[in-house]
Formats: C-alpha cells, structure tokens, sequence
C-alpha cells in the first residue's frame, strides 16, 4: 500500500504491449552485452587460472587454501539463497514480487561455479583419517571418502534444483517466445516450451512443479550450508563446537541473497529499460527484507557469541582468540559493521527503505559484510596446523594469512562468472516473467481508498 499517488506505480496492462516488451528485452544491449560477455568469459579464464596455479604450485599445502574456501562460501551465500527471495512470497501470495522472482530465480541458477571451485579443494581436503586416527567431523563412523563425496554431492544437487526451478518458472515464457518471435530464438524456445500450450491442466501441472521445486530448493539449500560450513570451516578448528553456527551460515546465505537480488534489479531496472515494471514498491519489500536479514544475523551471531564468551573453557577461549580477537579482528569488525551496523542503521530511516536507491546502497554494505565474514570464518580454519587436528583445542593460533595472486584472481574469476551466467540466461530467458505479470494484471486492479492507493488482488485459490 503507497500513501500518496507519486509513489503508486502499475505495470503496463495490455497483453500485447507486455509480451512484446518483454520478448524484445532478450535482445537487448546489442554491442554493449557482447562485449561484456567477451570480457567476462575473459575474466573467468583468468579464475581457472587462478584455480590451476594454486592447485599445482600449493596442493601439498592446506594452510594456503583458507581464500578458496572463502570464495567458494561467498558465491554460495550471495546465490544460492536468491531464489527464496521468490519462493517464500510464493508461499504468501505475495504479489509484489512477481516482477522480481525471475531475477531470483536466474541468480539461483548459477550453482555451476560452486562446483568448479569444490573440485580443487577436494584434492587438499583432509581425510577423516589423519596419522591412523579419526579426527572430529560429523562422519563419526562413515567411510573416509564422506565429506568429499556428500560435500560435492550436495552443490551439484544444488545446481541441478536451481535450474529445474528456473525452468519451471520460465516454461510458459519459452511457450510464448515459441509463438512470438523467429529465427534462432524461436526454435530454442520451441525445444523449451516442451508442447506447453496452457490447458488447465498443465496450469495446474505447472503451480504444482513450482510449489515442489521450491520446497526441495529450500531443503537442499540449508542441507548444502549445513554441510559446506562444518566441512569446510568447522572441523578443520579442533575443539570447535557450535550448533547454532550452521543455521548462522544459512542466514548470512539468505541475506547475501536478498542483496543480490536487489542489486541486480536496481541494475536491470537502470540499463535494460524495465522502470514500467520494477517500480518503488519492490524495492521498498526488499528493503523491509534486508534489514529484517540484518537484524537476524546479529541474532545468530550474538547467540553462538555468549556461549563463548561466558563459557571461558579452554576450547572457548581459542575459538575467540582464532575468530573474534585473533589473526583476522579486523576482518571481523569489517564484517559486524558491513553485515549489522551499517545497514541497520541506513535501513532503519523510512524515507530510504522507500526509494529505488537506498535499498540498493544498503544490499552493497551488505554484499561486503557477506564477503568479509566468510573470510573470517574460513581463512583462520584452513590456516591451523594439520598436525594439531587430533587436539582438543586449539593451542597455537595462526597468523594472519594475507591473499596470493592465485587467490585474487579465483575471486575475480568467480564474481564475473556469476555476472557471465546471468546475462547469458537472460539472453533467452526474460529478466522479468511474462505469464506472471500477465497474470499480475488478471488478479488485480489498482483502487484509491480516502487519500492512499492500493491494489485489491482477487484470490482465487
């Protein structure tokens, strides 16, 4: 609901005019996306690179692989966790999200990078047999290969439930560009459409896949955040013991998630012409999200902190000197105030939450809050000694581990492959669905009730 008619805005009704628009944003950009695509394929050749020469110069050394492990979790918490921007307003018949669950849905559909940068980690991956004995893990009488095999597992399940969800969401879109459009376009989006035609039965058909898709997406996603942080962070810290943290790492996840979306809305909305279509009123939800996500990590983070704090074991004390106060403090103060204080404070102020601009500076703040608390979490894990994995907790901290070249260039490499992903997606798959704003302006009418505008959305279901 707006209060004031400057603020109302309203998609364009028109079937004709909708499907045209949109059909002809994939086709958008002309020189300009194909440079940017001969640049970013460049960029992620370079993150290959950076993957080869760190596996064949450093493989023999897992305390140099801390960086990789934090890329690796960073593209995982800013991508993965996209989709629910589109699934839980999906639960609550939210309309407002219609213009932007595609967005969501094309971020989410990136898992490839995951897996491409789990490969080389699998290689200095220790063992859950060091020197004869079992180190700690949640393997406890699994074969040695576990972490290895259900880790990778886990992100390709990831990746291949990211694209059917894709998929699902986009079938009666390809069936439109399968009617409306010619040449090369038209015969991907005939293999596509897969004879969708729109009976009531396949409507039904479809809301039901989506419905299940999203469900399964969530399950893998707190499924893969549970597995990739107690892997590959916790358990390679000897007497490192926090229930809480997992779900903390799926939260950052939700939050880096909803950042990217913001952000690639605002971008969209600026570059490809879509004003008519994503409007104030999603970045004002996002908004509202985004600070709600900021609120919650400081929640998780202060609930796994207290018991550390007050506990003052042995094995407390090392976890605050490893992680709080150690080789990375800054690191961490970089990631309380970009993850908590900096877009808690910007997204508290109403008249910022309520624009087009002030959400999008707020999902930046919290992109690098993400990115620093990965750091913090997995450089100093992968930087102890493996000699001291069997302890029961950690007597020699490390210290600070500063980034390598291989490191910069897998950073840079990973970050333009989610950018490469997405643009090539949208080169056949809208950025916005068309058979939801079309079904958006069947379902709803704007009104005027006393001095506000609002919008009366019928329910069928």
């Amino acid at each position: 609901m707006s209060t004031n008619e400057e603020h109302f805005h309203w998609p364009p009704s028109d079937p004709k005019v909708v499907k045209n628009e949109l059909i002809s944003s994939t086709s958008r950009g002309g020189k300009f996306i194909k440079k940017s695509i001969w640049v970013l394929s460049l960029l992620s050749l370079l993150g290959i690179v950076g993957l080869l020469g760190k596996l064949f110069l450093e493989s023999d050394d897992q305390t140099q692989w801390g960086y990789i492990a934090a890329i690796l979790a960073f593209i995982l918490s800013t991508t993965a966790g996209a989709p629910m921007v589109a699934v839980a307003p999906l639960i609550a018949k939210a309309n407002w999200a219609r213009p932007i669950s595609r967005i969501a849905h094309i971020i989410g559909a990136v898992g490839i990078i995951n897996v491409i940068i789990m490969i080389p980690l699998l290689w200095v991956l220790p063992p859950l047999m060091v020197d004869g004995a079992r180190r700690r893990s949640i393997w406890f009488e699994a074969p040695n290969y576990s972490p290895h095999f259900w880790d990778t597992l886990s992100l390709v399940m990831l990746a291949i439930v990211g694209l059917a969800l894709l998929y699902s969401s986009a079938l009666p879109d390809f069936a439109t560009m399968r009617d409306n459009s010619n040449g090369t376009k038209q015969r991907i989006a005939k293999f596509l459409a897969s004879g969708f035609v729109g009976s009531t039965v396949q409507w039904s058909t479809l809301r039901m896949r989506i419905g299940i898709m999203s469900t399964f997406y969530f399950f893998t996603l707190i499924f893969v955040h549970t597995l990739i942080s107690i892997d590959l962070s916790l358990s390679m810290v000897p007497g490192w013991r926090d229930a809480i943290y997992p779900m903390a790492h799926a939260m950052g996840g939700i939050q880096g998630g909803i950042a990217s979306v913001i952000i690639v809305a605002w971008i969209v909305r600026k570059y490809f012409g879509y004003e008519n279509y994503i409007t104030i009123n999603q970045f004002w939800a996002l908004g509202r999200l985004m600070f709600a996500a900021s609120l919650m990590w400081i929640y998780f983070f202060y609930s796994a902190f207290i018991v550390f704090w007050y506990g003052r074991s042995m094995s407390d004390t090392a976890w605050l000197d490893l992680l709080i106060r150690g080789p990375m403090m800054y690191v961490f103060i970089l990631g309380m105030l970009f993850s908590f204080v900096f877009p808690w404070w910007w997204l508290i102020w109403n008249k910022v939450r309520n624009s087009v601009n002030g959400p999008f500076y707020g999902a930046i703040l919290a992109i690098l809050g993400v990115f620093f608390e990965r750091i913090r979490l997995y450089v100093p894990a992968w930087s102890v000694d493996p000699s001291l994995i069997h302890d029961k907790w950690l007597k020699i901290i490390p210290k600070t581990l500063y980034p390598d070249i291989w490191d910069i260039l897998v950073l840079v490499g990973a970050v333009s492959s989610v950018f490469l992903i997405v643009i090539i997606i949208s080169r056949v798959v809208p950025f916005i669905g068309i058979w939801e704003i079309q079904q958006f302006n069947l379902l709803a009418k704007p009104v005027k009730y006393i001095k506000a505008h609002g919008v009366r959305v019928a329910k069928p279901d």
